[in-house]
């Protein structure tokens, strides 16, 4: 679940083309594009309250909302006419959001919903362990298959369930499961199109990446030595790179293909943080401290961080700053 910081920020979100991200707040929420850093949208404390999670539906009008006041209501928004369009109530409070254009994944305390969109009815669902963090990763080509992957109950494993084939009483309908890691999981993510999978243990040394198709391990990539808290792993649109940051304050990007080449490891934050790909040669961190950080960088392995600010600033509006 997300939680108060002392920017005020408690969560944040890329959307599925990583050009846009969304910052929730203690005093409403805001809508960023990446490139140019501007402010798409924002709302108030009176409109919204305290949000808690939002997803945002690559670059539309639907922001898929929950308000901390009400953390088992998932909320459908529609920022072109500042209204909500549906509600849904689950029994439990939700803990994460994953979506694609037609498909949203609700993290719960013991399952995953995949709901439809825009009507939020249920299409699928997955059983997951009540402890550890609420991961999901969900394949958010439109055109490719509607994988979507959660920590399965064995230590380390992952489930994989292509959501268009669930269908009730077919014999497709049940999840593949993958043995990741030992330990326990604390980072996953699908690549666009759903070929692969990246996995981060909590030890935080190595990512894994897999081949959801036959479910073998593609390459091991070094983070480091030392055991770290993966806080993101992303691929690009393409899933040719991959690119993770952690608590030691490093953005690490690799290829994704080929000899799986280390690209790059750049000093980002010491922050929690997010990161993405703006294009092949740029990669963005977002922090919980509102800044972002954009680097550019070269399969040779240099890299140049050219953009510094405080999003939080960016169309600075009192009202969010108290």
């Amino acid at each position: 679940m997300a939680r108060r910081r002392s920017s005020g920020i408690t969560s944040l979100g890329f959307n599925q083309d990583q050009g846009c991200f969304t910052c929730c707040l203690i005093s409403g929420l805001r809508v960023y594009n990446v490139d140019p850093l501007v402010e798409k949208a924002h709302y108030s404390k009176e409109e919204l309250g305290e949000v808690s999670l939002c997803e945002m539906v690559f670059r539309t009008n639907w922001l898929l909302v929950v308000r901390a006041r009400r953390p088992c209501s998932l909320m459908l928004l529609d920022d072109q006419q500042r209204a909500f369009r549906a509600e849904v109530l689950f029994k439990s409070p939700i803990r994460a959001l994953k979506a694609r254009k037609d498909k949203v994944a609700v993290v719960l305390s013991s399952t995953v919903q995949i709901l439809s969109l825009p009507s939020l009815t249920r299409v699928a669902l997955l059983r997951t362990p009540s402890a550890g963090r609420p991961l999901c990763a969900i394949a958010t080509d439109p055109g490719a298959a509607q994988l979507v992957a959660a920590p399965a109950h064995r230590k380390g494993s992952l489930q994989i369930l292509d959501v268009s084939r669930a269908i009730k009483n077919a014999a497709s309908s049940s999840p593949a499961v993958v043995s990741c890691h030992q330990t326990d999981l604390v980072c996953i993510s699908l690549s666009p199109n759903g070929a692969k999978l990246a996995t981060a243990s909590e030890r935080g040394t190595i990512i894994r990446l897999w081949d959801t198709n036959t479910k073998h391990m593609l390459h091991e990539l070094r983070r480091g030595s030392d055991y770290a808290d993966v806080y993101c792993i992303n691929f690009n649109w393409s899933g040719t790179l991959v690119c993770c940051v952690s608590d030691k304050g490093t953005l690490h990007v690799w290829l994704a293909r080929g000899n799986y080449t280390h690209v790059c490891a750049a000093p980002a934050t010491s922050q929690r943080a997010l990161c993405a790909f703006s294009d092949d040669s740029s990669a963005i961190v977002i922090c919980e401290d509102g800044t972002f950080h954009k680097f550019t960088f070269s399969t040779e392995g240099s890299y140049h961080r050219n953009d510094f600010e405080y999003f939080l600033q960016v169309g600075d509006d009192d009202e969010f700053l108290h």
